[in-house]
């Protein structure tokens, strides 16, 4: 475009330099006169244009580079966006976070100092720092509640929250890396409705956060909360995993001791009885013998017994063609044949129907647990198994009236005792959604109670009740907190 430009002064140059050259008069000083201020307004839009597209070839190269940085800064996002959602170690999650959180953030003075903090409930039901960018070990160690100003107002409201600083703020002001803060940025860790905890931002630079940034930050701390989710998910599978393995093992150790105090020892008194009825023959003691062989039938119809109780307790298959009363009532039958205790079996009517089939497996348990118990330990009369119904749940009850115990001396050395039995209870009941209470004293039995939340019935216009108002939460690892 220059060439062109300086092309046309010269020939307009030459042109007018020709005609005052050839003469002509005052005509020719006019011709010339009009082609040198048209050669001059030409000049003066060609420059202008030439000024405009290199302007415009100037913004086209910057809106090109901040499209490419972006590219470029979207698609890291993305792969470590990826990267934290497959993550089950949350903590790595954590740091991955404040890493995007730093890329996304992009303060653009130079000298602006930026903190960032990682806060989850812990046990305690209040927030410590797990992962943190600038800020001092002394800060590191703090723990806040979350219940008041800016961190509160936060996890209430589910929303990324801005502020010029801590100004004072009741649980903030305890940072003393936000002490000189200009910008501060708050985004709850939450996802399904269910606060984990926050992240914070700091900045010495005034405004440094603008409502992009929280939205690109407040979709870091969702997948964040994700990734926690998983963490907390899959370790509970693994203890669930573990539990399971031990409930096995127990139970293996448990069949190995019925066997070698029941059948076993009823085979072994058999085959010395049998030796000594060899004896007798040999001695020609038959008159000896016919009492011998009738304790011997005694015995064996016994071993017999013990055997059926075992497999019925092992697998109970009227359990699962009738269900769990059914099922009860044969367990009475069979602890009166077997061990010769009276087990007392009473229901309010319909309360059994209120109890989900996937329930009763567990619940049979429980209390088959609790009657082994006691007919082992308590040295009672009698066993009394109760169903009622109890508002909107199933009150079950196995009480004994034997010598009871002393719940805390008991509870103290459990574990020393090699026994998972009252453990397994309490797993099964957690399983199942029902609380467990143990009640005993010396010398006044013992009575164990399972709250059961009732199945949810149609009510008259054949809407369900708010199932929200069974359920029984119970937090494991990194604490959820409902808003």
């Amino acid at each position: 475009m220059l060439k062109l430009i300086m092309v046309l002064a010269v020939t307009f140059g030459a042109f007018l330099g020709g005609l005052l050259m050839g003469g002509g008069g005052s005509d020719a000083l006019l011709i010339g006169g009009g082609l040198l201020l048209l050669s001059a307004a030409v000049l003066g839009f060609l420059s202008r244009r030439v000024a405009f597209e290199r302007q415009a070839a100037q913004q086209q190269a910057q809106v090109q580079q901040v499209l490419q940085s972006a590219h470029e800064r979207a698609r890291a996002l993305a792969e470590i966006t990826n990267a934290l959602g497959a993550s089950l170690d949350y903590e790595k999650a954590l740091n991955t976070a404040m890493d995007i959180g730093l890329l996304g953030l992009r303060i653009g003075a130079s000298d602006a100092r930026l903190t960032s903090a990682v806060l989850l409930f812990g046990d305690d039901d209040k927030l410590h720092i797990v992962s943190s960018r600038g800020l001092p070990p002394r800060d590191q160690a703090l723990v806040l509640a979350g219940k008041e100003g800016l961190l509160a107002e936060a996890l209430q409201r589910a929303e990324p929250i801005f502020a010029d600083g801590t100004n004072g703020d009741p649980e903030l002001i305890y940072f003393v890396a936000m002490h000189s803060a200009r910008s501060l940025m708050i985004i709850p860790l939450r996802v399904s409705y269910q606060n984990y905890g926050a992240l914070i931002f700091s900045s010495t630079q005034p405004n440094a956060f603008s409502p992009e940034q929280a939205s690109l930050l407040a979709a870091i701390s969702t997948q964040a909360a994700m990734a926690i989710q998983n963490a907390i998910l899959y370790d509970d599978l693994r203890r669930e995993r573990d539990r399971l393995i031990e409930v096995e093992e127990e139970a293996r150790k448990k069949l190995a001791r019925d066997l070698h105090d029941g059948p076993t020892q009823q085979v072994s008194l058999i085959a010395m009885r049998l030796d000594y009825c060899r004896q007798l023959v040999k001695k020609n003691k038959l008159n000896e013998l016919l009492p011998e062989l009738q304790q011997i039938e005694t015995t064996a119809r016994e071993t017999v017994k013990n055997l059926r109780h075992m497999l019925f307790t092992l697998r109970p298959l009227v359990l699962e063609t009738q269900g769990i009363l059914p099922a009860l009532e044969q367990l009475s039958q069979k602890m009166l044949e077997t061990h010769n205790l009276p087990v007392r079996l009473s229901a309010e009517e319909g309360v059994v129907d209120l109890i989900e089939p996937h329930r009763q497996g567990p619940l049979f348990y429980i209390i088959e647990e609790a009657v082994g118990n006691a007919r082992k330990y308590a040295q009672t009369p009698h066993i009394d198994i109760r169903f009622s119904r109890q508002g909107r749940h199933v009150l079950v009850e196995v009480q004994d009236y034997g010598k009871g115990f002393d719940i805390d001396a008991v509870s103290g050395n459990y574990e020393s005792r090699g026994s998972l039995g009252m453990v397994n209870m309490r797993e099964r009941a957690q399983a199942i959604g029902a609380q467990l209470r143990l009640e005993s004293a010396v010398g006044r039995g013992t009575k164990i109670s399972l709250l059961l939340p009732v199945r949810a019935m149609p009510s008259a216009n054949g809407s369900r009740p708010n199932a929200a108002q069974d359920a029984l939460s119970k937090p494991n690892g990194v604490a959820m907190r409902n808003s």
